[in-house]
């Protein structure tokens, strides 16, 4: 009867933490689904320790804008392709939009059928989801740090492979408010001569 008891007790804990497992990952899911817009400061901490701060800006679908506090660049993508841009140097260079390290973010493509759920930690009043996408190298992923109370996204840290991170904090964090679309027009910020029509 003891041995019943034991087997009862430790399927209704299986149970219990499933539930709340599936309920933890249905709630991020919805938060990373639902929104359209975001708008926040961020601080980055780079692999080799450098920190640098600036503001993002992102309109789903695939259109963002990063603007550095520290250093004259500035990256923005208007959804087709993504502009590197030295304000300094005067120059640009142009990169497919996969490789934006927060790709993954910038698509409302939180499906169970495009995404891997690598791991859910739970630690006081935070959440970590570790996650990837099922068709880019296994080695890449995101973890996104969510506070519990009030419900939000605190931090990004981007992992090309298990020696190469990028933290991302953000803060006055903002969802779909109102973003002006011209931000992502590259044309407006191509530091390039001008050449005019003959």
């Amino acid at each position: 009867m003891k041995n019943f008891c034991k087997i009862i007790i430790l399927l209704l804990i299986f149970i219990y933490k499933d539930c709340f497992g599936n309920q933890n990952q249905d709630r991020i899911f919805k938060y990373l689904q639902n929104f359209n817009t975001l708008k926040s400061e961020f601080i980055q901490v780079n692999n080799n320790g450098d920190v640098l701060s600036g503001e993002i800006f992102i309109v789903r679908p695939g259109k963002v804008r990063i603007k550095y506090n520290e250093i004259p660049l500035l990256i923005i993508s208007d959804g087709k392709k993504v502009a590197t841009i030295n304000k300094k140097l005067k120059s640009i260079t142009f990169y497919k939009l996969s490789d934006i390290p927060v790709s993954l973010l910038l698509f409302k493509n939180f499906r169970y059928d495009k995404i891997n759920i690598l791991e859910i930690r739970k630690n006081d009043n935070q959440l970590v989801v570790k996650i990837n996408e099922k068709k880019k190298n296994a080695s890449s992923y995101v973890e996104v740090l969510f506070e519990e109370t009030p419900f939000q996204m605190k931090k990004w840290t981007v992992f090309r492979d298990k020696n190469t991170k990028t933290e991302v904090l953000l803060n006055n964090l903002e969802l779909d408010r109102k973003i002006v679309l011209k931000l992502f027009d590259i044309s407006i910020e191509d530091p390039r001569p001008k050449v005019l029509p003959k």
